[in-house]
């Protein structure tokens, strides 16, 4: 009946405790306290006690068993007809046959379930596309405005005034494979004037963007080309710049 007393771990922790705390009732000299803990604790090792000593006594749960009947019989070897010799290959080849007919049967009820659902009488014709999602580099869109905000292209337009500071050019491309260079050629009167570099990384929509600075000069015909560092052209954007002062 003591066993599960010495070894349940929370019952030596709770006796460690009560003889601390009636150690040091006993050194302040309280003794209605030291009373007190001694009592409760010897409640609880009634209860602690009893409650063992039921769970002891209780009796386990069983589990409910079914019996299930052997219905293998046993046969007996009719010994009084002499036994006949049988030619295995024919059992074997009738066996064979049965088997070829079913395998037939149930080939056919595939075949004529098949049919019934899609039309096989006549040749599928395949078409090979590719769709956009499948190109692992492409150019989104091309702006040119006069500024740029939040990765925006503010005052969009294609034809633009020496009044203005500068003219931007924003591209946003979608690039599936890794880090990419290129490059915004500007190309004016169709000469090259400037070529700036710039990464293109991995993403959905990279958007990237450069300027120029506008003068009397910069009048005319312009053009951007997006260009990777392999001299492979992407996509261009043309805009005017006009010059009212002349």
């Amino acid at each position: 009946m003591f066993r599960p007393v010495i070894i349940d771990p929370v019952l030596f922790q709770v006796t460690l405790v009560v003889i601390g705390l009636l150690a040091i009732s006993i050194w302040q000299k309280l003794k209605t306290t030291s009373g007190i803990v001694i009592a409760v604790y010897a409640i609880y090792m009634i209860s602690f006690v009893s409650a063992n000593t039921k769970l002891k006594t209780s009796q386990p749960i069983r589990l409910a068993t079914h019996k299930y009947n052997n219905s293998n019989q046993s046969f007996k070897l009719d010994t009084s007809q002499p036994l006949k010799a049988v030619d295995i290959n024919k059992i074997v080849k009738t066996d064979m046959v049965k088997d070829e007919k079913i395998d037939n049967d149930i080939s056919k009820v595939k075949t004529n379930e098949i049919s019934k659902k899609i039309n096989i009488s006549q040749p599928a014709t395949k078409y090979t596309t590719t769709s956009s999602s499948d190109i692992p580099f492409k150019v989104l869109k091309m702006k040119t405005g006069t500024s740029v905000i939040n990765r925006s292209i503010v005052d969009e337009n294609s034809t633009f005034t020496t009044d203005i500071d500068r003219v931007y050019f924003l591209s946003g491309v979608q690039n599936k494979n890794e880090s990419k260079i290129l490059f915004h050629k500007w190309y004016h009167k169709g000469r090259l004037k400037s070529k700036i570099k710039m990464e293109s990384k991995k993403s959905y929509n990279w958007r990237s963007w450069s300027y120029i600075t506008v003068n009397s000069k910069k009048a005319g015909d312009w053009q951007v080309v997006i260009e990777d560092q392999n001299g492979m052209r992407y996509d261009s954007l043309s805009f005017v710049i006009n010059d009212y002062n002349i």
